[in-house]
This record gives structure tokens, C-alpha cells and sequence, in this order.
């Protein structure tokens, strides 16, 4: 039984949402509801933060949004496929 969803699968499933209900009301529905709810779910997707620093996993250190496929913070290199935060000799290890 899985007790936490790990923050790097919750913002890759809303970065998938959000595109699909893009694409959906671009091309086939032509509704403007579901850019609204794709709207929503951006949002969703730019509040996730690192378990570790609570910096945005959306953001990079100047400010500006973008989407990543990277599983480590650009801030403090936290690994975010886990749920607990990791100690910080661990997280030193994998960035040398």
C-alpha cells in the first residue's frame, strides 16, 4: 500500500492533464471549459514543492516556469521520486 505519492509523479500526471485537456479542447471539443480546467490543473502543478528546500519544482532559480523531467530539486538536489527528505551527506553524495 503506497502511503505518499511522490512529488515528482504528481507534477509529470498534471503536466500530462494538462496537456491533454489542452489538446482536447483545441482540436476535438473546441470548449472553452476545459481550458479552464486545464487551468486549474497548471496551477495545481506549479504548487508542488520539494519534501526537502519547499521550493516550487516548476520554477527555476531565477523565477521563470518551465517543465522538467529532472527527478533531483534544482535548488537543493533533493531526489523527489522519494517522499521523505534525504539526509544531506546522501544528497551531497549524488551531486559530486
Amino acid at each position: 500500500m503506497m502511503k505518499c505519492i511522490p512529488a515528482y509523479i504528481k507534477y509529470i500526471l498534471l503536466g500530462v492533464m494538462v496537456g491533454l485537456f489542452i489538446i482536447l479542447s483545441i482540436f476535438y471539443t473546441h470548449s472553452t471549459l476545459q481550458l479552464g480546467v486545464a487551468m486549474v490543473f497548471a496551477i495545481l502543478q506549479s504548487r508542488i514543492t520539494c519534501p526537502k528546500c519547499g521550493n516550487s519544482l516548476l520554477k527555476d532559480k531565477n523565477g521563470w516556469y518551465f517543465f522538467t523531467v529532472r527527478t533531483t530539486c534544482r535548488h537543493c538536489g533533493q531526489d523527489t521520486m522519494l517522499c521523505e527528505v534525504e539526509p544531506d551527506e546522501v544528497t551531497q553524495n549524488r551531486l559530486q
